[in-house]
């Protein structure tokens, strides 16, 4: 089976650490282990780790800014080089099924592989026109519509990472008889929780609380703050870890320090290859959000801090509740409330027995329901291609 895997987002480091760049690699291994034989199109590529390193790599005009500063440019010169993915499609081809990422302004590879009747694959992570317009600027939104609807119609399944995602695109597509739900996933292998004896009821100290992600607008790790502050009134010997960059890292250690908030430590970026040794030095994992009437993501962390049999606590907003069984495989809490977010965080520091057993529950489920190569023969099934045998 021959696979075109496009990632045409300039933003977007394959190899890099991204919770996207995590994605497409857990995708192309998972293809790999079904017997792919991978051509990967994209802007920006870098060094693939070792177990990638048989993928062929065919690098993409990069899209940097151009030197009139004008947003309206960068996106004609976007749509200029679709003819340059047609082209390297042509070269690199034929191909069994075509497999692309969304991004804003690239359509020209589904729409070669669909004139050629080649199966093609839409995967949607996120309604980029309206987080464009929401936390950046969108010009030409009538002809970012005309991308997506383009794709739309060169696909031959749409894989939707969430229920919002979805209804999104139900919204353009007039029809969601070919989009399909398939949440992200994780590789059980990689996050091998540790072992150890369950600790006495009455044992609480030095418990590390922790948070792995980009530091977003979208992650409410304020409110794990001020959770934070009030448990430290109540359980002083707890420690809070936060592990992962972004354009609110500056404002959170302000915030640290401003506070005087103690045993906060910040660990920056760090490479993907290492969170599960992260994830080890926790002892309770939390992925706040606000409260988002239009929540759509597929948070890659909490499969992560479930692989990693860490007990959870995620806010309860958008369809978290269907993938977080509340007392069962973690906890959830009402968006935005500290006190309440406190007291959970206390519950699980005051009983090591109830964390074992809600992070035994949560790996359990991810095994079973949310691995890599349960998502992506799913995936293969949906666009009717030969599924293989997942090792």
């Amino acid at each position: 089976m021959r696979v075109a895997f496009i990632c045409a987002d300039s933003g977007i480091p394959v190899f890099g650490c991204k919770g996207a760049s995590v994605h497409i690699q857990e995708v192309l291994r998972a293809l790999l282990r079904q017997g792919a034989k991978i051509v990967l199109f994209a802007r920006r590529i870098a060094t693939p780790p070792d177990d990638l390193q048989g993928i062929k790599l065919v690098s993409l005009d990069p899209l940097d800014p151009p030197a009139v500063d004008n947003a309206l440019t960068r996106v004609e010169t976007a749509l200029a080089v679709n003819s340059q993915l047609e082209q390297a499609l042509q070269a690199e081809g034929p191909f069994d099924l075509v497999y692309e990422r969304y991004s804003l302004w690239s359509f020209a590879g589904l729409a070669y592989a669909h004139r050629q009747g080649w199966r093609t694959v839409l995967e949607v992570n996120a309604p980029l026109i309206e987080e464009q317009k929401r936390y950046r600027e969108l010009v030409a939104e009538k002809k970012a519509v005309a991308v997506l609807k383009k794709l739309l119609a060169s696909a031959t399944v749409v894989i939707a990472v969430s229920p919002g995602v979805k209804k999104w695109l139900t919204d353009f597509a007039g029809s969601a008889e070919r989009i399909h739900i398939i949440a992200n996933g994780v590789d059980p292998l990689r996050f091998r929780p540790p072992i150890a004896p369950p600790q006495p009821e009455t044992s609480w100290g030095a418990i590390t609380i922790g948070f792995v992600g980009t530091l977003k607008a979208w992650h409410d790790v304020e409110t794990l703050l001020d959770a934070f502050v009030l448990l430290q009134l109540q359980r002083p010997d707890v420690w809070l870890l936060i592990v992962g960059d972004g354009p609110q890292r500056q404002k959170l250690q302000k915030t640290v320090q401003a506070r005087a908030i103690s045993g906060v430590a910040f660990a920056g970026a760090v490479s993907p290859a290492t969170v599960p040794d992260w994830l080890n030095r926790i002892d309770i994992a939390v992925a706040p959000y606000p409260q988002l009437a239009d929540f759509y993501f597929s948070p890659l962390k909490i499969y992560e801090y479930m692989a990693a049999q860490l007990p959870v606590v995620a806010t309860r907003v958008g369809h978290l509740a269907e993938v977080i069984d509340h007392g069962v495989t973690g906890m959830l809490v009402e968006p935005g409330d500290a006190t309440a977010l406190c007291v959970l965080l206390r519950q699980l520091v005051d009983q090591p027995l109830l964390r074992q057993r809600l992070g035994v529950a949560a790996r359990r489920f991810v095994t079973e329901h949310h691995s890599w190569d349960k998502i992506v023969s799913e995936t293969l099934r949906l666009a009717q291609m030969p599924v293989g045998s997942a090792s």
